[in-house]
């Protein structure tokens, strides 16, 4: 629907579906680096795990009517700290992993990236009023 030149989404179950399963690609692909890499040093193995159990709280909270709020803040602080992690990491580098500085062309961190990043637009268009998740509706008519 348009609305005074501005386009609007009534689309509430698609906008939550789709936070949840962003949130879940985001732990999806940690998961998948932390079977993969058996060389990570234990305090990025904690941070993963860390990480991943947030991501699968926070795409469960959203998924619920009473809990959506909190699983929305919650994920936005997991993808606002996997964004800031991510580019210290790159420019910077880690302790015991000196070979990730200005490495960006991973594939896993490129699609965590987009995970993280489509997951934040799609909190801003909630916020915005562009778009609206389940429990509420707009009720918009044409």
């Amino acid at each position: 629907m348009i609305v005074d030149r501005y386009a609007a989404v009534d689309l509430p179950r698609t906008t939550t579906a789709a936070g949840a399963a962003l949130l879940l690609g985001l732990g999806g692909v940690h998961l998948y680096v932390l079977l993969r890499e058996a060389g990570l040093p234990n305090y990025l193995r904690v941070g993963f795990g860390f990480l991943i159990a947030c991501c699968v709280v926070a795409a469960a909270l959203v998924c619920g009517s009473r809990t959506a709020r909190a699983g929305w803040a919650l994920g936005g602080l997991v993808c606002l700290a996997f964004l800031v992690v991510y580019v210290v990491s790159r420019l910077a580098g880690l302790p015991g992993l000196p070979e990730v500085r200005g490495w960006w062309d991973s594939a896993p961190g490129s699609v965590a990236g987009v995970c993280a990043l489509t997951f934040l637009a799609v909190i801003t268009a909630i916020v915005l009023g562009i778009t609206v998740a389940h429990p509420r509706a707009q009720h918009w008519h044409d």
